[in-house]
């Protein structure tokens, strides 16, 4: 059976590794690298984890799959003799000057290449790629599109056998935002797409972002925050200008639309859109335009191929409230939004596409995705080294006393950082990377995002039993694919908002994690610890990390957490500690 690595250079790089057929490890480069959304760049740090966490060496890989995306510019020739010396010309420059590696934009190339009724495969230096990342000569390298990639990571491990399919984000190959089409049978169709500039969604959320002064690709969470705090209706008519599904219902449309000058024309009409109102009213408005014209279109997709469920990926599922009204619409049944929605989980869609050419029977997809602890773990020397370097004293406690410890902790009013297991795949902390903190207080969320230099008006979301999520949360059948992997928000029903509302947000809702015992056992029974301790099946599970740091991915990150106060206690593996006087 053959090794395959997948590799994801865009924003938010990513290295995975497939062995015998199966994921055994996916790893984003900034856990590693501790850059926020580090990439444009190979992800070397991060196949190193994930050839690590894989127990497979460079040797053992027989194929590489990666998408038409941004990559070093040496590993691509010019078209002409003329245009390669001066391109060689330029990279001396930059070395001697000591500038960091430009990244060639495929896109480019690819337009330029579809003109001329070429691919860009010829142009593609191939043995300094392999020999660059240390790979066998013989290894097969792949390229694949970049929605393509999304779309079948979505249906893969959606586990339906049978669904509609719909990528969007802020734009890919060749100005391709959207993608749309269906699954069956292990086999990807796709049906249309969109490319018309001044209407892309992505881009359109990045733009309000960054209006508010936020960054973005980065701080749309604090959009989607702030517009449970507004009235969308005061503003909708002005951000529909921006924003809005065509008459088609296929594709969407702007007042830009058509100009040469459209992204930039529509990113200014919105800076001065957002800087003449109330920042809660504007991302009330902007919310409401992108959550219509979005359900609209994956509506006529569902009327369209009679599809009951819906698999979806890219960058705009990172939206939960989108989601949430996804599962809501009357034509479908389920919902899967694919855990690692960013470019970074496009590593393994790509990887899949190389899987199904190297191993043809690897055609049909595995049972629904479980859990995403695909990346790195710690042993425990390597943990009682961090501690010893920080001069922290600890215990060495066996599973039933640190889950003892840990959930008195946690019932006490204390913050605990726990740090489990193999780190998980995407953007959510989901148990093995976690702070967790009771759900009773609703002052907690205050002292807790100025601990953590977080901004006040997030809120904090819950791990619970998956038993006992049907009674907290409404609409969970529905929502049951997505909930393991915290994708989606849920209305708290009425008689719970006042007894959990730490995890509630202004609008009532709440992104809930179910956990299940035999997906993360030990987890499961700290949240039944408290449980008992407290008669409520779940706790606060916020993100181990600092605002504006990734999730922490070494036994050092975690303990720095604990030296800065950031939390109380910490159980790093077997091994507990505490601040002193807390």
């Amino acid at each position: 059976m053959a090794v395959i690595l997948g590799l994801a250079s865009s924003h938010d790089a990513s290295a995975c590794v497939f062995v015998d057929g199966a994921l055994a490890a996916a790893v984003s480069q900034e856990r590693v690298t501790r850059v926020k959304n580090d990439g444009f760049r190979l992800p070397h740090e991060a196949l190193e984890h994930a050839l690590a966490a894989a127990a497979v060496a460079r040797r053992d890989i027989d194929g590489v799959a990666t998408m038409h995306s941004f990559f070093p510019e040496k590993f691509f020739r010019r078209e002409s003799l003329a245009k390669e010396l001066e391109a060689r010309l330029i990279r001396a420059r930059r070395r001697l000057r000591g500038e960091a590696e430009r990244q060639l934009n495929v896109n480019d190339l690819l337009k330029r290449a579809a003109r001329k009724g070429r691919d860009i495969v010829p142009y593609f230096r191939r043995e300094r790629f392999l020999a660059a990342l240390g790979l066998r000569p013989d290894a097969r390298v792949r390229f694949y599109d970049h929605h393509a990639t999304h779309a079948i990571a979505a249906a893969w491990y959606s586990g339906f056998e049978d669904c509609a399919v719909l990528t969007i984000d802020g734009v890919g190959e060749l100005n391709i935002f959207h993608t749309a089409g269906t699954w069956s049978g292990g086999r990807l169709v796709r049906i249309e797409h969109s490319d018309q500039l001044g209407a892309s969604p992505g881009e359109y959320y990045e733009a309000v972002t960054e209006a508010m002064g936020f960054i973005p690709l980065r701080h749309e969470g604090k959009v989607l925050g702030l517009a449970a705090h507004g009235e969308p209706r005061r503003l909708y008519a002005e951000f529909s200008r921006a924003l809005r599904l065509a008459p088609s219902r296929r594709t969407f449309d702007s007042d830009f639309v058509g100009r040469a000058d459209a992204y930039r024309a529509r990113e200014a009409y919105l800076e001065r859109l957002v800087r003449a109102h109330p920042r809660e009213e504007a991302a009330a408005a902007a919310q409401a335009v992108f959550e219509d014209a979005l359900t609209g279109l994956a509506r006529e997709l569902l009327a369209r191929t009679g599809k009951r469920r819906l698999a979806v990926n890219g960058g705009v599922f990172a939206n939960v409230k989108l989601n949430q009204r996804l599962a809501a619409l009357p034509e479908l049944e389920r919902l899967f939004v694919f855990p690692a929605m960013s470019d970074t989980g496009n590593s393994v869609g790509a990887a899949l596409f190389l899987l199904q050419e190297m191993e043809p029977r690897q055609r049909r997809a595995p049972a629904r995705l479980a859990d995403v602890y695909w990346g790195s773990a710690f042993d425990e020397a390597a943990c009682a080294r961090a501690l010893a370097g920080a001069g922290f004293g600890f215990e060495r406690l066996g599973e039933d006393a640190l889950i003892a410890r840990a959930a008195d902790a946690i019932h006490a009013g204390r913050v605990v950082g726990w740090f489990q297991g193999r780190m998980e795949f995407g953007p959510r902390a989901l148990g093995n990377r976690s702070m967790l903190a009771r759900p009773t207080e609703a002052g907690i969320n205050r002292t807790l995002n100025a601990r953590l230099a977080r901004t006040e008006f997030m809120p904090f979301a819950p791990s619970v039993l998956a038993g006992h999520a049907d009674a907290i949360f409404e609409n969970v059948a529905r929502s049951a694919d997505c909930l393991p992997f915290m994708t989606i928000t849920c209305d708290v029903k009425p008689q719970w908002r006042a007894r959990i509302p730490a995890v509630v947000h202004v609008d009532g809702t709440a992104r809930p994690q179910t956990v299940a015992r035999e997906t993360n056992p030990l987890y499961w029974r700290l949240i039944e610890a408290y449980r008992e301790r407290s008669g409520i099946p779940l706790f606060l599970n916020t993100s181990f990390n600092v605002h504006e740091e990734p999730i922490v991915c070494f036994p050092e990150n975690a303990v720095q957490a604990l030296a800065e106060d950031r939390i109380d206690c910490l159980a790093l593996g077997a091994l507990w500690v505490e601040r002193r006087g807390r």
